[in-house]
């Protein structure tokens, strides 16, 4: 996390305790509580049990992007 934070901002030998860097840390963990508790319930329509798999876990990306909750790319990619 801290050398994605470095390269997005630019700023270089950021410390362990800098507070941004745990701000993004803890964006970050919600992101992943919501997919996968969006994931669990998925499975729960589809009347599966047992543990998650990446089926699960891209229809959660799929329904959380119809609701607005992934962050959009503002900057378009160079290549692809």
């Amino acid at each position: 996390m801290k050398k994605l934070l470095e390269s997005i901002t630019g700023i270089k030998n950021m410390n362990n305790d800098d507070p941004r860097l745990s701000v993004v840390s803890g964006i970050a963990k919600m992101f992943v509580g919501e997919l996968v508790e969006t994931a669990r319930l998925v499975m729960v329509k589809r009347n599966e049990t047992g543990h998650i798999r990446p089926c699960h876990i891209r229809e959660s990306y799929r329904r959380l992007k119809l609701q607005g909750k992934v962050p959009q790319r503002t900057v378009p990619r160079l290549f692809c």
